[in-house]
């Protein structure tokens, strides 16, 4: 509100992927290629330009310009810290992602774990095809009851996977963790940005001591007046809960006695699918924040999805879309409309 005003961004990149921090990156790199003509935009980059840099200790100071020499005190206390992180790397792996995120500037994912790198999480945000009256497979996950649970439908166009999903957050349990109420907790934020997700739509936050499964089963319920609605797919956890509510409002349902047996038979067609660019989960950045903190991992000779990270790193809405896949075979590539339509010009 002053003449000549300038608005500063600093930051890193961070674990969201596909968020602000992600298009003002695009916007940067466009303005220094020359593709995007802004006078009035200076990007200015601290990173390491390839992952094999990180190996040479005079390339750290392309991602910490306070690294450059001569370095005064606190800057050659800097470097002891981050070699001495680096060093640990030689004996904990599981490190990297988060040194090369917060000391290099450069989000990378183990690619023996991850399930999708980050430019198949950048495929997924594709146009949404006209859905109306479309047939599809719902799935959810309410494992527990004090933070996270998510619903989805899951519809086929050809080869293509196409998630509508929506989440559902205790006020309480956000607050917490991501700062939701307060205003300027960017530190916090960067994990999950809460409040921005739910303006755009992806979530509702709950103000409640526990989450009613009667949230999930109504949100359902009124994508039914949109969508046709095959059949509900859930794991056997909170099943108590959930199959009264699903009898009441008349749903078909398939419970998943041992869904992480499951997985093993999942992976290859999931791996296809992001690999190929097949998923599309449109707008939702929520979906990326979810697939993003999933690790695929061999226990005893089985292939399992588990949580990369236990409190912050939320993978809610990918096992709800992967029990939804479970079953994606069976979704019928019928538009309803097209059905009645036929049915009308049938002469009885």
């Amino acid at each position: 509100k002053v003449a000549d005003s300038r608005v500063f961004y600093i930051g890193t990149n961070g674990y969201v992927r596909e968020g602000f921090f992600d298009s003002l990156m695009d916007r940067a790199h466009m303005t220094l290629k020359g593709d995007f003509d802004d006078t009035t935009f200076f990007p200015f980059i601290c990173k390491l330009d390839d992952k094999d840099e990180v190996k040479d200790s005079n390339m750290w100071e392309k991602a910490n310009p306070m690294l450059s020499k001569p370095r005064g005190k606190y800057a050659a206390g800097l470097f002891e810290e981050i070699e001495s992180d680096y060093k640990r790397l030689t004996f904990d792996e599981s490190a990297r992602e988060e040194f090369m995120t917060k000391r290099m500037n450069f989000p990378e994912k183990s690619l023996a774990h991850s399930i999708a790198t980050i430019e198949e999480l950048k495929a997924t945000k594709q146009k949404v095809p006209d859905l109306e009256h479309s047939s599809c497979i719902a799935g959810l996950d309410y494992a527990t009851l004090r933070d996270f649970a998510a619903v989805g439908l899951l519809f086929r166009n050809g080869d293509e996977y196409i998630w509508k999903g929506h989440s559902f957050v205790r006020k309480d349990f956000v607050d917490r963790v991501y700062a939701y109420s307060e205003k300027g907790a960017h530190e916090k934020q960067r994990f999950a940005p809460i409040k921005k997700w739910e303006d755009e739509g992806w979530l509702t936050v709950i103000d409640e001591p526990s989450m009613s499964p009667y949230h999930i089963i109504q949100w359902l319920d009124s994508m039914r007046e949109h969508y046709d609605i095959q059949k509900v797919i859930a794991d056997n956890y909170r099943m108590d809960l959930i199959r009264p509510i699903l009898e009441e409002y008349g749903f078909e349902y398939e419970i998943l006695r041992n869904p992480r047996s499951l997985h093993g038979l999942l992976a290859p067609r999931i791996t296809d699918a992001f690999a190929n660019h097949k998923i599309n989960f449109g707008d939702n950045d929520m979906m990326r924040w979810y697939t993003n903190n999933v690790v695929l991992q061999h226990k005893n000779g089985n292939v399992v999805y588990e949580k990369e990270e236990n409190v912050r790193r939320k993978t809610d809405g990918f096992h709800a879309f992967l029990h939804a896949m479970y079953r994606a075979d069976e979704i019928e590539e019928v538009n309803v409309d097209s059905f009645l339509d036929m049915i009308d010009n049938i002469d009885f």
